[in-house]
């Protein structure tokens, strides 16, 4: 049955997209799922890291059901509907997507939503939007030339042609390459890096870095010393001086 999987490792929420019979594409009905999952993840202390995959090695995601896409135009063009594809940028808690396969349309956009992503050497990404008549939407336009050379997004966008993991790692759009089958795995190495370290610190990273992609350096200063001053003088900050002046692992609230 198609279905947004979900499981758990040591402070790691993994999600699956598994929908094989038609290479991990979306339903809306698994589109929702997705959504109610990550907000999930992020309301539960436990979760410090989330990696998002799919099925098989075979593909991410291909996208939209195309066919469920014709019958229901409204769902398929619907911001509020499709707000769980931009979801994994808007939360506090880092995501990994752990590319296994290909990464299309709507499955592209999951991708470049993520925080970092760790892809197999058979995965490929494309944005076939203007081949099928449809505006490349969910940060395809606002988001993507901030993650790869603007001259590089603009082509894959009005070329629809397909990236292959080995380019999308050479311009820095992949921070990973791994063996094909080994996406997962890796990914796991980096989140159990991302476990170890202080929650409160991570989240506030992850939020200064948005700020400097939505409003620009000046901005980015500005939150980095007033949040700087805050975190300095928490919990955290003190266990981990004390941890690393004692020599031993850190223990964090």
């Amino acid at each position: 049955m198609a279905s947004i999987q979900s499981s758990y490792d040591n402070g790691v929420q993994i999600l699956t997209i598994s929908n094989e019979a038609k290479r991990n594409a979306f339903t809306h009905q698994m589109t929702q799922e997705l959504g109610a999952r990550l907000q999930a993840a992020e309301s539960d202390a436990a979760v410090k890291c989330i990696i998002i995959t799919g099925a098989g090695d075979i593909a991410f995601s291909s996208g939209h059901d195309l066919r469920e896409m014709l019958d229901d135009r409204d769902n398929a063009s619907d911001q509020a509907a499709n707000a769980p594809f931009l979801m994994p940028a808007t939360l506090t808690t880092p995501t990994i997507a752990a590319i296994n396969g290909f990464a299309f349309a709507a499955g592209f956009i999951l991708s470049i939503s993520c925080d970092l992503r760790v892809c197999a050497e058979n995965a490929s990404f494309s944005a076939p939007g203007a081949r099928i008549g449809l505006l490349p939407i969910g940060g395809q336009l606002s988001r993507l030339p901030m993650l790869m050379p603007r001259g590089i997004a603009h082509e894959m966008l009005i070329s629809c042609r397909e990236m292959k993991a080995d380019e999308a790692y050479r311009i820095g759009f992949a921070n990973h390459l791994v063996p094909r089958g080994q996406a997962l795995s890796a990914s796991l190495d980096i989140a159990k890096n991302i476990v170890a370290n202080s929650s409160s610190v991570v989240a506030s990273i992850k939020t200064g870095l948005e700020v400097f992609a939505k409003d620009g350096a000046s901005a980015a200063a500005d939150y980095e010393w007033e949040v700087g001053r805050q975190l300095q003088s928490a919990p955290d900050a003190d266990e981990g001086m004390r941890a690393f002046l004692e020599k031993r692992t850190p223990r964090f609230i």
